[in-house]
């Protein structure tokens, strides 16, 4: 029973080292991405400040919350930054995925607008990690342990095999992303083969690939089979005791080719690249031991401790130990089950929407395990694209975003003209709508943006945040965009100001008018 627990929630110290450092140079890729929307995404000065942050998570904890200047918000994602490259290079690993994890953390709390599933899927395979030791080998950690020994150690003759409470976790919540991913497809778009139709119709997911795909309506519907059976039924795989280390070298590289056959078709962000990174301490033993025949040592002369027999630990902090790597870490893979559960019968969803929600939802928000894997259950059958429409002076109307004249029969596609972080924001309207302060704080941003970047001649007055819908499907023509409603609505208080020509144009203007009569037209008129 031992051994097929290690067989089926072991990973290999090596796979888990390439996983360390996979995990960190996509946090620290994920920095550098956002670091350069922090005025926009994270500030005062941006459309999501303080108040509005704890508008929408009330129950959440944030390291952000302490300050929202523009300096201090950057100092975080320094930090976050420095502590990857620290978890990268194995350097005090344990402690560089903690801070990781809380840094990351209160930056998905300051602003969830501007996450996906693939955040979510970061998180908390960066949560789990805290309770594994990650910088067993190919590591500053391992390298000290060595030096600090005395030198080289006898080498064992086979790859050291961690199994623990949060390795299991960690395999399992990729088979949870998966799992939930496809029970909340099961129905029926997805089971009468017409799901994909329609989310390849999807303007700001579908590449050119996927309209390609579009033409083959049988391609199309095997993309849909294809898909709700992969999510469902492959995972189970890596618990088959028959040749698992095989199997499961299949399964790893089965779904690496999965997610880069869907970036081929679909446009979704870093979810396929933090998908993959998850897999990698699924790898097994063969796969290093055909590319690495080496033989490892491990720091510690063994896999069941990690302290010598030299140094042998008080009652209290073995005791501590075991709360922290095996009962912490059990006790939250149970809620994490509770609470997809839950959200697969829709509990969630009401309780989130109650004034006043249950202590089990607030939980889940204050310790950021919270997950929604429910991607495209419910296929959209229409596109969405939002418009901030601005009116100038001389009643020209601009949309403030995409920088070109509205058009109410063209205004443009769900994402076109959109940059990479403000295509996340709209995502993320398209999913679950906009909250009404946040409509209006984003049209009051862009509105604000515009302005400081124009001239006084092109100074908007008055905008709104437009939602226009097109419908799709088979059969239905592109580009049918109908106004469904005004979102949220500004203008500008006080007098219109004027540049100094346009003052002296107005005072030539009056002047004419009045030395033509116009001003004071003669009786007999």
């Amino acid at each position: 029973m031992k051994d097929r627990a290690q067989k089926f929630f072991g990973c290999d110290i090596r796979s888990l080292a390439i996983f360390r450092i996979a995990l960190a140079c996509i946090i620290f890729c994920d920095v550098c991405d956002r670091f350069q929307y922090v005025d926009a995404f994270y500030s005062e000065h941006g459309f999501f400040n303080l108040e509005l942050a704890k508008h929408v998570s009330p129950y959440s904890y944030s390291v952000n919350y302490l300050s929202d200047s523009i300096g201090f918000q950057k100092g975080v994602f320094i930090l976050l930054g420095l502590g990857a490259v620290l978890l990268g290079m194995g350097c005090y690993s344990r402690l560089a995925t903690c801070v990781c994890w809380i840094l990351l953390a209160s930056i998905h709390v300051r602003n969830p607008t501007v996450l996906i599933s693939g955040d979510t899927l970061l998180r908390m395979m960066l949560f789990w990690s805290m309770f594994i030791p990650l910088g067993r080998i190919w590591s500053i950690d391992h390298w000290r342990q060595r030096r600090a020994s005395g030198g080289e150690t006898e080498l064992p003759t086979q790859p050291s095999l961690l199994c623990s409470v949060g390795t299991a976790c960690l395999i399992l919540q990729v088979c949870i992303m998966y799992w939930t991913a496809g029970l909340s497809k099961w129905n029926e778009a997805w089971l009468d083969g017409t799901a994909m139709e329609y989310i390849l119709r999807l303007d700001c997911y579908t590449r050119p690939m996927g309209r390609w795909a579009l033409t083959y309506p049988m391609l199309v519907m095997c993309l849909t089979y294809s898909t709700l059976a992969i999510e469902l039924l492959f995972p189970l795989l890596l618990f088959v005791p028959y040749r698992n280390d095989l199997i499961r070298l299949g399964v790893v590289l089965f779904f690496w080719c999965f997610h880069i056959g869907i970036e081929f078709f679909m446009d979704i962000g870093k979810f396929g690249a933090v998908s993959m990174m998850a897999w990698l301490p699924v790898l097994p033993g063969i796969f290093w031991n055909h590319f690495s025949p080496t033989r490892i040592a491990e720091p510690d002369g063994g896999s069941k401790s990690e302290v010598s027999d030299h140094t042998k630990p008080s009652s209290i902090r073995i005791w501590g130990k075991r709360v922290f790597s095996i009962l912490v870490p059990f006790v939250f893979l149970v809620y994490v089950v509770m609470w997809n559960l839950l959200a697969l019968h829709g509990y969630l969803g009401r309780t989130r929407r109650q004034a006043d929600t249950d202590s089990f939802y607030r939980f889940g928000m204050a310790t950021m395990v919270g997950q929604n894997f429910q991607m495209f259950c419910v296929p959209s059958r229409a596109n969405a694209t939002y418009v901030f429409n601005g009116r100038m002076k001389n009643g020209i109307r601009m949309d403030l975003v995409r920088d070109q004249p509205v058009q109410d029969s063209a205004p443009g596609g769900s994402s076109t003209g959109i940059v990479r972080g403000w295509k996340t924001l709209h995502w993320y309207l398209v999913s679950f709508g906009g909250d009404p302060k946040l409509n209006q704080s984003l049209l009051e941003y862009h509105t604000r943006t515009w302005n400081l970047a124009h001239a006084v001649s092109e100074q908007v007055y008055e905008s709104r945040m437009e939602c226009y819908y097109e419908e799709i499907g088979p059969g239905v023509p592109a580009g049918s965009f109908e106004h469904l409603q005004n979102l949220a609505f500004w203008a500008r208080s006080g007098p219109i100001e004027k540049s100094k020509e346009e003052l002296i144009q107005d005072f030539d203007q009056l002047m004419n008018q009045f030395e033509d009569g116009y001003m004071f037209p003669s009786g007999n008129e």
